[in-house]
């Protein structure tokens, strides 16, 4: 198999350990800017104090009110945010929110309203405004009560109640005002900022060019603002690499069947192979632990020994699903699980010259351990060609973004390419895992540190030799 033309590209094999970095795409550079949007939330919410809450969030606080062991936790999570700057007062040296009363009044400003523009020449602060409610729990998510309250299933309960409740106004007709074309999404700054990530420093589409959608109509016409959010490619701006119906090409004698694409839009972050069974995914090093990614041991067998590959999605970036191969559905399935979890070691448990310095974007760096916990759907295909055999691919919930929908069913035929399903409401993450009969060539093996740009979605992503 002659594959000359890529052969500088993959002259590197992966490191047997994690290759390992810290995402930077939704790292605000100035945190600053991301602390004072949450103060204006703040503000909002002091002026509506006497008002009732959402019955969800009533609920939930009320959860926490009557039992004495989560309110405990609760309740330290804030305590534990240190005293000193930068943790102690925000941008207009306001305190910090410190107990979950406050959290619970902040939340009920962001449950009526979608995710708002925050115009800024910051595009990773950006990103984190477009989950707010990650915003306002930052700093508590990274305290050890804190990695406690968010891992507690009776929690998670509740913040799936309350995510629903989110969910239902931001598919409605109501949530078109974070469209507005003066100051909301469809402004021109943000049409410019997205046209800019979707342009991928490559091409030079205008944003009508990118997706489907009507610029001489009210929010461009769409409908929510779900409905922008899973808005669609162009499909000439996203042209499937090497069809299986196609010609060989540059890979010379390569069947075509035997390249799989990129599934998102999306940034690569890790690629391990050798994935063991069972691991120890909650340290540090977050190494794969393919029973508890893939929810079952049965399920997991056929991969260890295999590899993992990883790539995240920005909250700016195109949010659907395509078959990375051609084949048959094997199983499809949807796991309940965390929301706000994040790594014990990317918040304050990280130590760096005898200080704790939590992360600002932890869940993001949190990207191996979210894959064991979070809400995930979880996709197992058998391609055509027998060189990749069985493959499972994991969309992975995050946050805010944690509803996974399939578009297909078990038993039904995909071909390389085809839209399989979307996030909604955001950025999110997904794995491809391999069997280690699977050899792979990677189009760019990594390791990837300080990766920029996304990869195409239905670009090439490896070779199966």
């Amino acid at each position: 198999m002659q594959l000359t033309y890529l052969t500088n590209l993959w002259s590197h094999e992966a490191h047997p350990a994690l290759d390992r970095h810290r995402t930077g795409h939704w790292l605000p550079s100035d945190h600053a800017r991301v602390r004072g949007w949450v103060n204006q939330i703040q503000e909002r919410s002091r002026s509506f104090k006497d008002k009732p809450l959402e019955p969800v969030l009533q609920d939930f606080k009320d959860f926490i009110d009557n039992d004495p062991l989560v309110r405990t936790i609760a309740t330290d999570m804030f305590h534990e945010v240190p005293v000193t700057p930068p943790y102690n007062k925000d941008p207009t040296l306001e305190p910090q929110i410190r107990s979950y009363d406050e959290m619970f009044r902040c939340l009920d400003v962001i449950l009526g309203e979608g995710p708002q523009w925050y115009k800024s020449d910051d595009s990773d602060a950006m990103g984190l405004i477009g989950c707010p409610i990650s915003a306002v729990i930052e700093w508590p998510m990274g305290t050890k009560s804190g990695y406690a309250f968010f891992k507690d299933c009776s929690v998670n309960a509740h913040w799936e109640a309350v995510l629903n409740r989110w969910k239902t106004y931001l598919s409605s007709p109501a949530s078109l005002e974070a469209l507005d074309s003066m100051t909301g999404w469809t402004s021109a700054d943000a049409i410019e900022m997205m046209t800019e990530i979707g342009n991928n420093g490559v091409d030079n589409f205008t944003f009508p060019e990118l997706y489907v959608c009507n610029p001489m109509t009210l929010y461009y016409g769409f409908k929510s603002w779900d409905d922008f959010f899973t808005r669609k490619f162009h499909d000439r701006v996203r042209p499937i690499a090497y069809p299986d119906e196609g010609t060989p090409c540059l890979l010379t004698d390569v069947d075509t069947t035997a390249v799989v694409v990129h599934a998102c839009e999306s940034t690569p972050c890790f690629r391990q192979e050798n994935v063991k069974l069972h691991d120890n995914f909650w340290l540090k090093s977050q190494p794969y632990s393919l029973a508890d990614m893939l929810n079952g041991v049965d399920k997991a067998i056929p991969f260890v020994g295999g590899q993992v590959y990883q790539a995240y999605l920005s909250a700016l970036s195109y949010r659907r699903w395509h078959a990375p191969v051609s084949g048959r559905v094997v199983s499809i399935e949807k796991v309940p699980g965390t929301y706000y979890s994040e790594n014990y070691y990317e918040g304050f448990a990280n130590i760096v010259d005898g200080k704790p310095r939590p992360n600002p974007v932890a869940p993001n760096n949190s990207q191996p351990y979210i894959a064991e916990v979070t809400t995930r759907g979880i996709l197992t295909i058998l391609a055509d060609n027998p060189k990749i055999g069985l493959m499972a691919v994991v969309f992975i919930g995050m946050c805010e973004v944690s509803s996974c929908e399939f578009t297909i069913e078990p038993g039904d035929r995909v071909t390389k390419g085809d839209e399989i399903g979307m996030f909604h409401f955001g950025g999110s993450s997904h794995c491809l895992v391999f069997r280690p009969e699977t050899q792979l060539r990677f189009e760019d093996p990594g390791p990837y540190e300080n990766e920029a740009n996304n990869k195409k979605v239905r670009s090439l992503l490896a070779v199966a030799i």
